[in-house]
């Protein structure tokens, strides 16, 4: 039976918590390597978890491979259980994949064959889970007990999706902050803020969410300047917040809509830090399926 990371609804706890220490600890430039053959398959745009999953394997000594829908089989017909079977005939040992489709249940049965998620329609995204829990604990953020707060298009985002998912697991509490038509379908386990002050009451730790222009229809009577003006961060709401805040963004940013450009340059604002835990979030995310953590 091969390990797969497409979510943590089948990962203990204990699992977390060390794919967040080593995620934390190790050097890219220096890994065990590990002799093996990955498929990296984005069947959507992506730049920046497409390269950190191939600088990893790089890191690792695993020779990937690229495909998408554009170029496979299903093009032509062919059901997922025999394009596994293809590839697994090929000696391909993990497949990354990223796509808008919601079908994660379909791969957790496939044997011989470890697939990580590298964001799954908008319910999976978990190696940005792991990277932002990490980036919490460089800042002593994760053990406290305050909630994470995201801020933004949450309905829509797997990246919340995944984190609330993860943060549920290791018993931290989970904040959101947005325009109602952006509010999750699910607020069990949720709370709910309602204004900037209150959030900065509540947490020492926001993670903004791009709020895409196309969607901004959904707002109903509100329109883009109404949001900007009610839900942007700004220098002005940073000045105020407490020494201990800091300010998380999976990026891209949009900035103008979810951060203004004085806030985006602030030094409550750690998204550096966060990008420097891509790579070895994704290291360790094949050292996990690969059993070597």
């Amino acid at each position: 039976m091969s390990k797969h990371l497409l979510d943590f609804k089948d990962i203990e706890k204990k699992d977390i918590e060390k794919l967040i220490d080593v995620t934390g600890k190790l050097n890219p430039e220096k890994t065990d390597e590990i002799s093996s053959i990955s498929l990296l398959k984005f069947d959507e745009p992506s730049t920046r978890t497409r390269l950190s999953f191939s600088v990893a394997a790089y890191r690792l000594g695993i020779k990937t491979f690229e495909s998408s829908d554009i170029t496979s089989a299903k093009m032509k017909g062919e059901n997922l259980k025999h394009e596994i079977e293809t590839y697994k005939s090929m000696g391909i040992e993990s497949l990354v994949i990223r796509t808008k489709e919601d079908n994660i249940d379909e791969y957790r049965k496939f044997e011989d064959i470890s697939v990580i998620s590298g964001g799954f329609g908008t319910s999976s995204h978990p190696t940005q889970a792991i990277l932002d829990a990490t980036t919490l604990d460089k800042f002593n953020k994760l053990d406290k007990d305050t909630p994470v707060v995201y801020i933004g298009d949450v309905k829509h985002s797997r990246v919340f999706e995944s984190g609330r998912e993860l943060f549920s697991l290791l018993g931290k509490k989970v904040g959101v902050f947005t325009h109602e038509s952006f509010l999750p379908d699910d607020l069990s386990n949720i709370e709910v803020l309602n204004s900037w002050d209150e959030v900065l009451e509540t947490t020492e730790a926001i993670e903004l969410l791009r709020v895409q222009k196309e969607r901004i229809k959904d707002l109903g009577d509100s329109d883009l300047d109404e949001y900007i003006n009610k839900y942007q961060l700004t220098d002005e709401i940073l000045d105020k917040a407490s020494e201990d805040l800091i300010t998380l963004h999976p990026m891209p940013m949009n900035v103008g809509i979810e951060i203004s450009e004085k806030a985006s340059l602030h030094k409550k604002f750690k998204y550096k830090d966060q990008l420097s835990f891509g790579v070895p979030s994704r290291i360790a995310s094949y050292m996990y399926v690969m059993e070597k953590i």
